[in-house]
């Protein structure tokens, strides 16, 4: 079992506990969005978490990125990224560490949740207006 700091860094999938209200009731994975400096502070209650789900039919796509079980996530099957269901959640909901995704997808469901908030959109433009001011 990781220390109690390392388990909401970034890219960690930990089991959420089932809701009490509302929501669909069911023990869920979800993967860990937040900041490391906000995972590691024990003043902050909360960290953003996007729950996984194993139905994954034609969702090989943003925002709904799909992850491959392996030993080091801890998945047992394949399973998409529900960019859309982003949520701030208490620490105290949140249970066992069962692995960690990799870099690479930690960054594509990250970029799915700005794909969904419009966030991409911004980036783009300031891209472009970067691009056009830097031209001769």
């Amino acid at each position: 079992m990781p220390e109690p700091s390392d388990q909401f860094e970034p890219g960690s999938v930990l089991i959420r506990k089932a809701d009490r209200e509302g929501g669909d009731g069911k023990l869920r994975p979800c993967v860990v969005i937040s900041s490391a400096e906000r995972g590691r502070d024990a003043k902050a209650e909360t960290v953003l978490v996007v729950p996984l789900t194993s139905d994954t039919d034609g969702k090989q796509r943003l925002p709904m990125p799909v992850i491959t079980p392996e030993p080091s996530n801890g998945l047992v099957q394949r399973s998409a990224a529900m960019c859309g269901r982003v949520s701030c959640i208490r620490k105290a909901r949140l249970d066992q560490q069962i692995g960690t995704v990799h870099a690479q997808e930690l960054r594509r469901v990250r970029l799915g949740v700005a794909a969904v908030i419009g966030l991409t959109d911004l980036l783009t433009a300031t891209a472009i207006k970067r691009s056009r001011a830097s031209r001769p």
